[in-house]
């Protein structure tokens, strides 16, 4: 896997780290960058969730999905699984997009290790909450292991979604 440079100690860090408790996969894991640049096309206007707004049938330009990413080194993506997100409209096998390096605030959805697991939740004042009232809220204090991680900036979210969600 390359790494961007900057990034190789933390990563080492949580390898080691995921190792002593026996959890040293990183499959879910990735860097953002991409080898190549792929273009898709994008409407030169909005599509509108209301009204329908007169025909504009051409493409503007093209958008390579990486340039979503506003932060190549400090972003990575994860798979979703499980439920506890559902009430904020994440969902199981939807793919997040994660910055590390923005700071996290009240009301962002954040990927969090708790005890040495990755969850995603929301940022509420000083506890992560679910949204699914079948999990209950968690105190954030680094000194009995839970630690805001990154923040998510995107969700990517199959309304197809099929088995083996990974084999994209």
């Amino acid at each position: 896997m390359r790494l961007p440079e900057s990034q190789v100690a933390a990563v080492l860090d949580f390898v080691k780290a995921r190792a002593q408790l026996g959890l040293a996969s990183l499959s879910f894991v990735l860097p953002a960058e991409a080898a190549e640049r792929i273009e898709l096309p994008v409407f030169a206007t909005a599509i509108r969730a209301g009204f329908p707004s007169p025909a504009d049938d051409y493409v503007e330009h093209r958008l390579d999905l990486n340039d979503l990413v506003l932060r190549k080194e400090s972003t990575y993506y994860a798979w979703v699984e499980g439920d506890s997100m559902i009430d904020f409209g994440i969902h199981d096998g939807d793919l997040l997009m994660i910055d590390k390096s923005v700071q996290p605030q009240s009301g962002d959805i954040v990927v969090a290790e708790v005890d040495g697991f990755f969850t995603v939740k929301k940022v509420g004042n000083g506890v992560l909450l679910a949204g699914n009232p079948a999990y209950q809220a968690l105190a954030i204090n680094p000194e009995v292991g839970i630690t805001v991680w990154g923040v998510v900036v995107r969700v990517i979210h199959d309304f197809r979604q099929r088995p083996g969600r990974r084999n994209l």
